[in-house]
């Protein structure tokens, strides 16, 4: 079949998520701890494979090369948002997104229950999520597992971690901070929306 074929030449293309240094120093760059914020998250128009993800329509092949191409782009969210609410996207099937995220680390919380619009690409998480007291030494993670909710059966959309690079990242930025995370989904999540401030 073609499908898989194409939708593993998007995610070779797309490449890992650029972050900093492993080996850059923390040590006055963050605070010792603080708090990090889940928005939302971006999705893919289909599934790994090109399936819809409320039916079992293909979208056309070249909107998956179009992804692709605006994820090596030099701003690949502000392009990739542009292209989710273009026209030839509103008929699409949209998901709707649910899951859960919790911290990894040294002092571990119980999961969060995440929750976001119906029927949208770009969800927003009410509340926002926030967790406290997130240590940022290099110790704690932030994981995430999403589910499209269905009828019948849930789709698995996927599960990616961040970790101190992308806190770092966020936190320089001051505001919401939107992360690549296409290649721990297999293409179907592309970004997580964060923001991390100090305690």
């Amino acid at each position: 079949m073609r499908w898989p074929l194409l939708v593993a030449l998007f995610l070779v293309g797309c490449g890992p998520s650029p972050a900093a240094s492993g080996a850059e120093s923390y040590a006055g760059s963050m605070p010792a701890s603080g708090r990090v914020m889940l928005h939302g998250v971006t999705v893919a128009p289909c599934k790994f494979g090109g399936e819809t993800w409320d039916g079992t329509e293909h979208i056309d092949p070249s909107q998956i090369d179009l992804l692709g191409n605006l994820l090596r782009g030099r701003v690949p969210y502000v392009e990739i948002a542009k292209a989710l609410a273009a026209p030839a996207n509103a008929a699409l099937d949209k998901p709707d997104v649910k899951g859960r995220a919790k911290i990894l680390g040294v002092s571990e919380g119980a999961p969060v229950v995440l929750r976001g619009q119906e029927d949208s690409f770009t969800p927003q998480f009410q509340g926002p999520p926030t967790f406290q007291d997130v240590a940022f030494d290099g110790s704690a993670r932030l994981a995430v597992e999403l589910l499209d909710d269905d009828m019948v059966d849930d789709d698995a959309m996927g599960s990616f971690q961040l970790g101190a690079d992308e806190m770092l990242e966020a936190f320089r930025a001051g505001n919401v901070h939107q992360v690549r995370v296409d290649s721990q989904t297999n293409g179907q999540v592309l970004f997580a929306a964060i923001s991390v401030l100090a305690d």
